[in-house]
């Protein structure tokens, strides 16, 4: 038979119960810190007021239909610098007046850069970029009185060339 010759310790004393009793402590102070970080800064990316938006977009394909419709199409040339972009733009209609170039990121609105391009020529325009270092845009090509649009994505990693709007190709008789 064994005999005990010091005094028993009291329960909460044991390091295993202190491990114990750490986990959920730690996933409390976890969840406060979460809920302070969630509270106090904003993401920038919810709407306030999405339906409204929602209807914009649908009045905005119109633009789009119309930019078909005059088969409207742009190339999108960027710099090797990344300081100047051009644009040679086709059209069956006359482009009048300078043109908006919309560099749009998709998560963070404010690397967003609008870029009003003059005219040089004919059928080509040229603006100042500011560059950035992002991987990934969107690109909206649109005359400065909201009658038509043309749309595309850039990554330049894939190259400095965009080509935006659908180019209409017609058979050819042989």
């Amino acid at each position: 038979m064994q005999t005990s010759t010091g005094a028993a310790r009291p329960w909460y004393k044991e390091p295993w119960v202190l491990g114990l009793i750490a986990g959920p402590a730690v996933v409390v102070v976890a969840g406060f810190a979460t809920f302070y970080l969630a509270a106090s800064t904003f993401d920038g990316m919810v709407s306030d007021d999405y339906y409204k938006q929602g209807k914009e977009i649908n009045m905005q394909l119109v633009r789009d239909e119309h930019a078909a419709q005059m088969g409207l199409t742009a190339q999108v040339l960027v710099s090797p610098d990344m300081k100047t972009v051009s644009v040679t733009a086709s059209s069956k209609a006359p482009l009048e007046g300078p043109l908006l170039l919309r560099l749009m990121h998709p998560a963070s609105e404010s690397f967003d850069q609008t870029i009003e391009l003059r005219a040089q020529g004919a059928d080509r325009y040229v603006g100042t970029l500011k560059p950035h270092n992002a991987n990934h845009w969107y690109l909206r090509l649109e005359d400065t009185s909201g009658q038509w649009r043309v749309q595309g994505e850039w990554r330049p990693s894939e190259g400095n060339a965009v080509l935006l709007g659908t180019p209409k190709l017609e058979a050819v008789e042989q």
